[in-house]
Order: C-alpha cells, then structure tokens, then sequence
C-alpha cells in the first residue's frame, strides 16, 4: 500500500507527509507517481475544489482503496454525499480532513479572482452568521487547520486494511 496525493498550497501535502511517517507507508505527489506501480494498493489524498477532489481523475486507473480530501471548511462541502457522487467514489472509504488555504493576497491567477468574486458574494449576504464571518476571514487571512488527530479515522482505517 502507498500514498499518492495532489497538493497545490502544501496542506495535503502536510498531512501526506504526517500519514507516510504514522503508517511507514511511501508517498508519492501525483506526477511523480512510478510506472509500476499499477496494482499497488493506493491511499489517495487530494483537495477539493467546487467539490471535485484535485488529482483523483489521474489515478482513477489504480487500485485506489481510500480517499481523503482536504478543504478549509470544517466538513467536506456542500455535504459528504455529493463529493462521493461528483468524484464516482461510492462504496470507497471516504475521510474529510480540514485543511488550509493560503490568505488571498497571496493567491494568484484564476484561483485569485473565483475566491475574489466568492468573496465579495460572502460579504454582501445579509445572513452573516458565525460560519459565513469565519469563512471570510479564512479567505482574507488563511488558515491552517491540518492537525494530527485529523487523520485518526485514516490511521484506525489503515491498521485495518494494511
């Protein structure tokens, strides 16, 4: 079994880095991912994005047997349900671990200017309650939410199956 991730801002990648060192298993970043390793058995962590976890189209082909995704967000979102059914991973263990996102200013392109319009949504809502003021302030400030005992759930599921 091995670990294979997408991290584009370092958040998987932190908690790639903690699972490789719990489990001893090996991780690999998605493209560099060896030729050979076809049937090996795959632990996949990815973020989310609208939704879509980053990175699993490329391993679908592999013997993936759990996927984990990261997001800012303290659940999966919208809901668990529907990134099972966006990412066509039904009847695979599924694992939500709150990860990060960098502050906006930092952010650049196409991924500055969706979270400048969303934003700019978020501020303008008349409802603003307690989840909307701190998803503002995680976009304009970061945050870092990656914690070893996010990945409990993950390592109880390893022990398992390894």
């Amino acid at each position: 079994m091995i670990i294979v991730y997408e991290s584009k801002t370092g958040f998987t990648k932190k908690y790639a880095d903690m699972l490789a060192q719990k489990t001893k298993l090996k991780a690999y970043r998605v493209k560099e991912l060896p030729k050979d390793i076809k049937d090996e058995e795959i632990i996949f962590l990815g973020w989310i994005k609208a939704g879509k976890i980053q990175g699993l189209g490329k391993v679908k082909k592999h013997n993936i047997k759990a996927v984990c995704a990261s997001g800012t967000a303290r659940n999966a979102e919208p809901d668990e349900e529907t990134v099972i059914a966006r990412n066509k991973i039904k009847g695979i263990p599924f694992f939500y671990l709150r990860g990060g996102c960098l502050p906006l200013k930092e952010l650049q392109g196409m991924d500055k200017i969706l979270l400048s319009m969303f934003l700019k949504m978020l501020k303008s809502r008349k409802d603003k309650d307690a989840k909307i003021e701190e998803a503002i302030s995680n976009i304009e400030n970061g945050f870092d939410g990656v914690r070893e005992e996010n990945l409990e759930p993950v390592l109880q599921w390893v022990s398992k199956n390894k």
